[in-house]
């Protein structure tokens, strides 16, 4: 755990994903000290047209509208500061990889708890 789940719309030109996924795969594991083995990330695209923002609707990824839609599940026991440089890092390495600008990534913080997460064939809970 951490688990990152990335929307966006298709893009119209060449968007190296999978390397995306396995640069931030890395940039997380090495940053938090996670074993890669724990961190899951996955990026889908939305149909064209199902994404409106500001009112419009659009058929692939714009750089500064339509912002990509990021959800970052990890463990309630990190700190404020620890979510702030997570929130940060998924940002700053997304948009050095994809025809993205920073601040057009939306990002969203949800809390896994001990006991509320089933991952590896048994219902997991925090050891500190």
């Amino acid at each position: 755990m951490p688990l990152i789940r990335i929307k966006s719309l298709p893009f119209a030109q060449e968007a190296r994903v999978t390397e995306t996924v396995t640069t931030l795969s890395q940039a997380v594991s090495d940053a938090a000290k996670i074993p890669l083995h724990h961190i899951m990330i996955t990026w889908e695209y939305l149909p064209a047209g199902h994404f409106a923002h500001h009112g419009k609707v659009v058929d692939c990824q714009p750089e500064a509208t339509h912002p990509l839609l990021v959800d970052l599940i990890a463990p309630n026991f990190n700190t404020e500061a620890q979510i702030a440089a997570m929130l940060e890092l998924i940002a700053h390495t997304i948009a050095e990889q994809v025809p993205v600008e920073k601040n057009n990534i939306f990002i969203n913080f949800t809390p896994a708890y001990s006991d509320g997460v089933y991952d590896e064939g048994h219902v997991v809970e925090w050891d500190l």
